[in-house]
């Protein structure tokens, strides 16, 4: 079958990671799962994984002045999310720590999925919805 078999939509799955180290530099642990095309470890997909999902949540960021590109973010949630139930799955020897960091990114995907599928409310100038007595104050006026 070679080293790597079909895609599944999220690029393709590298069959034989038990036998690949991190691509990592400096690194020599054995690869757990694969992200971006690049076998890592246990280890450097927590951190990738923490590092690209922070990036790419909006709720962490003031103001957003370039444009986004929402089908690579999905791509790449929906990859993380999958990779990490995967090595959640298959993994016996993950101590408490890594199950517990495995299902975060999970639930911080999932998350974000809902995030970008939720209609964007963009509002100029300060927000009416904060102050509720001033439109209430507003509202009786007009009748």
């Amino acid at each position: 079958m070679g080293e790597r078999s079909k895609s599944r939509g999220v690029g393709p799955v590298v069959t034989n990671l038990a036998e690949r180290n991190c691509s990592e530099s400096a690194c020599d642990c054995a690869a757990a799962t694969s992200l971006d095309q690049q076998a890592l470890c246990l280890s450097h997909f927590l951190l990738r994984c923490y590092a690209k999902l922070e990036a790419v949540d909006p709720r962490g960021q003031k103001s957003r002045d370039e444009r986004v590109d929402l089908a690579a973010m999905r791509a790449f949630i929906e990859e993380c999310s999958h990779k990490a139930l995967e090595v959640s799955l298959q993994r016996e020897d993950l101590n408490n720590l890594e199950r517990a960091r495995l299902l975060d990114i999970l639930l911080w995907a999932s998350e974000l999925f809902l995030i970008l599928r939720a209609p964007r409310v963009t509002t100029e100038g300060p927000s009416h919805f904060l102050d509720t007595g001033r439109a209430k104050r507003a509202a009786s006026r007009r009748f």
